[in-house]
């Protein structure tokens, strides 16, 4: 297996293991340009389809095998799946997941081969990303572009948000390869690109409009209680006696399903509490499961829900929701066959688009304002997409989570630092909640400006600034980065059908 044939194999494998630590919480983002360097270099090792898609799904094992390890937590420590089943099953998983930079990549060796050999890398591996943002409800997870929040790269984000920033990595990583293979210093000029995003980090494509003043509940409550009979109303009773220090914040946020009761039934005890709220000028926004009431269309179906109350108003329903831990894809198949395909709450209906932004009165003084916010739940701030087109009219917007079915693994890490990559993809502030954290404030740059310490029971106020305005990429989205990526492949393609040989840039 260790033969000299053999090794761009292993370098790919290894290549991709490296992947994951050039995003949160390590952020050794050079580590991620060799990662994509050692991906370029098996490639260029490969002279089939088949030898390119084995090596590129080699890379995607070694990527996600790693960076999705936190899924086992999930599985083995809350979703009662023994360790000899659980181990294997995250390892299914990224060998599917796997399967997509395969394809990609036995399409590049198939259609253009070595041709432009570092843009058309470049292209395909921007492309193998957007693909899994959409693709069977799609996973945005692990994307190159967001290793970059803290870097000259960062600015590029307001542009073509994580996914541009993502090909400058890989075009830079693939000429560094071909300078160390030519010493041929032109292949350089992709670096030129690195001081440019540092200065777009001067452009302020959002501007300011107010502020107002919001706090966040972080109840700590057990995972594995969290949804027994017994701890309903104890909850209920925590997140209101944790909120009351609150009171006279504009937005205060409580974490997803922090009532593990029906909206239906909570509302007797919400309305009292919404009394309060409002004698106090504060609007709570929190997740609850919501089911459709006798009588009507959707009677029965239940949602993963965000409901606002007291001050303010409104409900949204989760539209992207998770593979098995919302709904079960095959559910008649599968059900019941372990523990984990029968968690609480895994029979999510998703819920329609364009849903109505929450609303919360924000007061100045003697004047009030309605402050429009956009709310997601967990899962769903990983879609640059879902949030760049709810974001358009927002003033803030709010993310509530649990990451306790994570426990102290790199997912609830790498689920912050996606909020950060959002708001500065769309210049808003983003106010996060999450039950054992992390919960925090982060500003229209990416910065968290507050947090608090992860599994306490604990809250914190803060100043939230309320902005309007768009970024470029909120106003362009992906497509023409797409259709540039696409034409890069078409001229590649072209150069490889004429017989011009191997091209480097």
């Amino acid at each position: 297996m260790f033969t000299r044939a053999a090794l761009p194999s292993w370098i790919a494998l290894v290549g991709g293991a490296l992947f994951p630590f050039a995003l949160a919480p390590y952020f050794l983002w050079p580590l991620g340009l060799i990662s994509l360097g050692t991906l370029f270099y098996a490639l260029q090792k490969s002279n089939t389809g088949k030898t390119a898609f084995k090596r590129a799904w080699l890379f995607g094992l070694g990527q996600f095998g790693l960076g999705v390890s936190w899924i086992y937590v999930s599985m083995h420590d809350h979703g009662g799946t023994p360790a000899w089943l659980a181990v294997p099953a995250v390892a299914l998983f990224a060998g599917f997941l796997a399967l997509i930079p395969g394809f990609w990549f036995l399409l590049r060796q198939k259609l253009s081969g070595h041709s432009l050999a570092a843009f058309s890398f470049a292209s395909y591996w921007l492309l193998q990303e957007w693909c899994r943002s959409w693709f069977l409800t799609g996973f945005p997870w692990l994307y190159a572009g967001d290793a970059h929040l803290f870097t000259w790269l960062s600015g590029w984000a307001p542009v073509s948000g994580a996914y541009v920033i993502s090909f400058i990595l890989a075009l830079t990583a693939a000429s560094l390869v071909i300078v160390v293979q030519t010493r041929n210093w032109v292949y350089l000029m992709p670096l030129l690109l690195w001081p440019a995003g540092d200065a777009l980090k001067q452009i302020n494509w959002t501007h300011a409009t107010g502020t107002m003043s919001v706090g966040v509940v972080q109840g700590n409550v057990e995972q594995n209680r969290k949804w027994l009979n017994e701890e309903i109303f104890p909850t209920i009773d925590r997140y209101q006696a944790d909120t009351r220090p609150l009171l006279g914040n504009d937005l205060i946020l409580w974490p997803e399903t922090a009532i593990t009761l029906l909206y239906q039934r909570y509302q007797p005890y919400m309305e009292l509490f919404a009394e309060e709220l409002q004698e106090n000028n504060s609007t709570v926004i929190t997740g609850i499961p919501f089911r459709w009431p006798r009588g009507t269309e959707l009677e029965g179906e239940y949602h993963n829900s965000i409901i606002a109350f007291g001050d303010g108003e409104g409900v949204y329903h989760k539209q992207r929701l998770v593979p098995f831990g919302e709904y079960i894809p095959l559910e008649s198949a599968i059900r019941g066959l372990i523990p984990f395909f029968d968690l609480p709450m895994s029979s999510f209906r998703a819920g329609e688009i364009d849903q109505d932004l929450l609303k919360v009165t924000v007061h100045q003084g003697d004047s009030t304002e309605l402050a429009l916010v956009a709310p997601y739940i967990c899962y769903e701030i990983a879609y640059p997409d879902l949030v760049l087109e709810t974001a358009k009219n927002a003033d803030l917007l709010v993310t509530i989570s649990n990451d306790a079915w994570f426990g102290d693994s790199l997912g609830p890490k790498q689920h912050m630092a996606l909020a950060q990559m959002r708001a500065l993809e769309t210049g808003r502030w983003i106010l996060r909640s999450t039950n054992t954290g992390i919960s925090a404030l982060v500003n229209h740059k990416g910065e968290i400006t507050d947090r608090i310490p992860v599994s306490e029971r604990t809250s914190f106020s803060s100043i939230a600034e309320r902005r309007t305005g768009e970024t470029l990429y909120m106003k362009i989205g992906v497509l023409p980065l797409l259709c540039f990526a696409f034409t890069l492949i078409a001229l590649a393609t072209l150069i490889q059908r004429k017989g011009r040989g191997e091209t480097a840039l």
